[in-house]
């Protein structure tokens, strides 16, 4: 049902085939009931279509977090940005707190996101990996900043909102590195936690 609710494609799809079906038999036949059936799929696809916009999944409130701190960090925004950390990860918004300062970020992206939403527990979690891009500049050296690897995040559901709990970098090689060691150097530093 999920599939329903995140992707208008399957929706258009399936009503395309069934209205052109009903098209066929109404052009063969010209008959009120075959027009009424082709009427019938055309409304009903377009209500499938609207319930769709309409109901917000939990991994598409997910994909919309990640979007929300994605702009954040691009508009250099720490007070956002740590809005949008849970305040139980306080190593993290520490982290933040420290880099941010460090990076004039001019760009961020994520790109082939999957998102898997455990909603078993409570409160519920979801974890999100993604190709992450930053771009940016060192504040203290000019030095340019692009990272272009693997991420995954790990979110948590309060109050209605999904907010970041953990994230994990990875380099192309698929070995971990932390992002505030990286910064304070000026390259990649292994992660050690």
């Amino acid at each position: 049902m999920a599939i329903v609710f995140e992707n208008p494609v399957p929706i258009l799809a399936v009503g395309a085939v069934v209205a052109t079906l009903c098209g066929l038999v109404f052009l063969s036949k010209r008959t009120l009931p075959a027009l009424f059936a082709l009427l019938g799929v055309v409304l009903l696809t377009l209500l499938l279509v609207v319930c769709e916009w309409w109901v917000v999944t939990e991994r598409e409130e997910v994909e919309l977090a990640l979007a929300e701190l994605l702009a954040a960090v691009e508009a250099n925004d720490m007070q956002a940005t740590v809005a949008l950390v849970d305040t139980a990860a306080a190593n993290l918004r520490s982290d933040i707190e420290l880099g941010m300062p460090m990076v004039k970020v001019s760009d961020t992206g994520a790109s082939a996101v999957n998102i898997t939403v455990d909603s078993s527990v409570d409160p519920h979690e979801a974890t999100s990996r993604f190709r992450g891009k930053l771009q940016g500049v060192y504040v203290r050296s000019g030095m340019k900043v692009l990272y272009f690897d693997d991420v995954e995040m790990h979110w948590v559901k309060r109050d209605d909102q999904w907010l970041l709990e953990s994230f994990v970098e990875y380099l192309e090689t698929g070995s971990l590195i932390h992002a505030i060691e990286s910064v304070q150097g000026n390259r990649a530093a292994p992660a050690a936690r």
